[in-house]
């Protein structure tokens, strides 16, 4: 395949820290390239440097003639002058029809494309950033965490469209599902160096794990060798009759040495677990009747909702359906506009807002802002356990947050969480900015944490480690889910598949040609129709199998009576009642789904 970009010899340093060192690769048309590394490690910085956002110090970057760049700018501001569809027309050129046909692909129906794009939500202002840029045709994407503040339904349109993609792609993600579902070589940057892999990332991931342990045993071997050797030396190089063989074992553990290879320190990964107070079983919140919203503008309403203490829930759906509006009532900082949010008397609720910089004193330091969080019996010992489990050693503890990095912010407010003790965590995006290595930690902590977890995330490996429940807020609504988080993925994914079906060169297919009969809104609106009634006939077959498991224990339970009839058997007794409040329970879930008549025919 032809080269598309020629990077030789590319360095970057800040201040004393050399970030990128004499780096040298090259792009091939097509390639679908996932760049990995820890936070820090300069991934971004190449990006914008490519891009022209950056200078390098030293090295070129040529692009050949058929080059053309699009960039996935993370903090590009969008303007508030003109509607979204105008936006996209005047900077691409190109007629709206065409536009609408395309932003349609990514959930953009008539409503947000009749706004100035800064008036969306964060989600959707993504998505308006995503289309602008494939509207140009480009032949070399950039994109640095495209996947962040993407609700999952526009995450796996973005996800078919990128793995179907005939150009070529370099992408950031801390979402590792994504990477390996989407990228076909990985490039990591470490170090300051630059590798490069043939493979998927879990493929990439194995092997790198095997060529460790082999460094790791050879050089093991080769100090045994080294260290036996001069023993020889040290016991006869002055014994005439042995010197000569003495100096040749003094050559040969020369040439042992320069055989060494230098282990590359692994980057330190945060440790911890979440304390929590003595939990007692019970309701842990109960919602009845709930209407949420802000100034009186209903989002959603009648909502019934109850979890038990110690689950783990999911709150899941697109974006700007009120998700993050519904946690901000369930932990407190919204009043309800109806109804209730009644928690148990203990219970303790730390809360962890989306956006960091609303939550950090930009002048206080890292210590600072722990020591202020931290409860006024807690040791100076404690305080730095906390920074050090979250990576915040020595002179890092004296950085004001203003300086911090993303992934820094998050490590700092999740230290300060874990700080207070709360048996209640509530949590708006824990994993945004997150490199992968925390995220993986992070969802193994809270899944042991023994008090109650409410939360949002986008990122499918964490969340489906995590939760145990599923809501999904949709359609004015928040409705339990039936089924596993994968599940539910997979009933999404369906749609994506036929919604994001893909022609010539990754260019929008057949199903993405509503905006050219002017009714983008109008097949969105449909297609999240049909979505409704075959999510809903999914979670009543899930159910319809549980009922029958119960009515056969049921059918055994009677069974046993009428078998036994003069055996006296309480905990049976006991059981019988159980399976029937459960069946019975299940059955009103599957009647509650059942679509209406209007919803049939729509």
């Amino acid at each position: 395949m032809r080269p598309i970009l020629d990077v030789k010899n590319l360095s970057k340093v800040y201040g004393r820290q050399v970030v990128l060192d004499d780096l040298s690769f090259v792009i091939n048309e097509g390639a679908h390239i996932g760049l990995v590394g820890r936070n820090g490690a300069g991934k971004t910085t190449l990006i914008k440097i490519i891009a022209g956002d950056e200078e390098a110090d030293d090295g070129t970057i040529q692009s050949m003639p058929w080059t053309k760049l699009g960039v996935l700018r993370q903090h590009e501001v969008l303007p508030g002058d003109v509607t979204t569809i105008q936006f996209l027309s005047i900077g691409s050129g190109k007629p709206e029809w065409e536009c609408a046909k395309l932003a349609a692909r990514f959930g953009l129906t008539t409503k947000e494309m009749s706004l100035p794009p800064n008036a969306l939500s964060g989600g959707y202002q993504m998505r308006v950033k995503i289309t602008r840029m494939l509207l140009d045709d480009p032949t070399l994407l950039l994109l640095d965490e495209p996947m962040n503040y993407l609700d999952l339904p526009t995450l796996l349109l973005l996800e078919v469209f990128l793995r179907n993609y005939r150009g070529t792609f370099v992408m950031t993600s801390h979402d590792r599902e994504t990477m390996q579902n989407i990228c076909t070589s990985i490039f990591e940057v470490a170090n300051g160096s630059i590798s490069e892999f043939p493979g998927d990332l879990e493929t990439y991931l194995a092997w790198k794990t095997e060529q460790e342990e082999f460094l790791r045993r050879t050089n093991k071997k080769l100090r045994r060798e080294i260290s036996h050797t001069q023993e020889f030396v040290d016991r006869f190089r002055y014994k005439a009759s042995l010197a000569s063989q003495a100096q040749s074992k003094i050559k040969h553990i020369a040439k042992l040495r320069s055989q060494l290879k230098e282990h590359v320190a692994t980057a330190a990964t945060a440790a911890f677990r979440i304390p929590c107070p003595s939990v007692t079983s019970g309701p842990a919140v109960r919602c009845q009747d709930l209407s949420i919203g802000y100034d009186q503008k209903v989002i959603a309403s009648e909502i019934e909702f109850e979890i038990q203490r110690g689950d783990k829930a999911a709150i899941v759906g697109e974006n700007g359906h009120g998700k993050s509006t519904f946690l901000k009532t369930l932990a407190g900082k919204l009043e309800p506009l109806v109804g209730s949010v009644k928690w148990w008397h203990h219970a303790d609720i730390g809360y962890f807002a989306q956006q960091s910089e609303e939550a950090l004193a930009p002048e206080a330091t890292v210590l600072q802002t722990l020591t202020a969080a931290a409860p006024v019996d807690a040791s100076a010992e404690r305080i730095l356990a906390a920074a050090g489990a979250f990576l915040f050693h020595g002179d890092d503890l004296e950085k004001p947050c203003r300086v911090l990095s993303g992934g820094e912010r998050a490590r700092v407010r999740l230290a300060r969480l874990i700080l207070q003790e709360h048996n209640v965590l509530i949590l708006d995006e824990p994993t945004n900015h997150l490199d992968a290595e925390t995220v993986e930690v992070l969802a193994v902590a809270l899944k042991q944490y023994q008090g109650t977890v409410i939360f949002v995330s986008h990122a499918r490996t964490f969340t489906n480690a995590v939760t145990d429940r599923i809501y999904e807020v949709r359609n004015g609504q928040v409705r339990h889910y039936v089924g596993t988080y994968e599940e539910y993925v997979a009933d999404l994914m369906v749609e994506a598949e036929e919604v994001g079906g893909v022609g010539e060169a990754g260019k929008v297919g057949e199903a993405g040609k509503a905006g050219e009969a002017g009714g983008a809104g109008e097949v969105v609106d449909r297609k999240g129709v049909v979505r409704e009634l075959r999510q809903a006939r999914r979670a009543q077959q899930r159910l319809e199998e549980k009922i029958k498991k119960m009515e056969k224990e049921k059918g055994e339970i009677l069974k046993f009576y009428f078998e036994n009839p003069t055996d006296y058997a309480p905990d049976k007794a006991k059981r019988l009642a159980e399976v029937e409040e459960e069946i019975c329970g299940l059955e009103k879930e599957w009647l509650e789904l059942e679509p209406s008549h209007s919803s049939r025919t729509s």
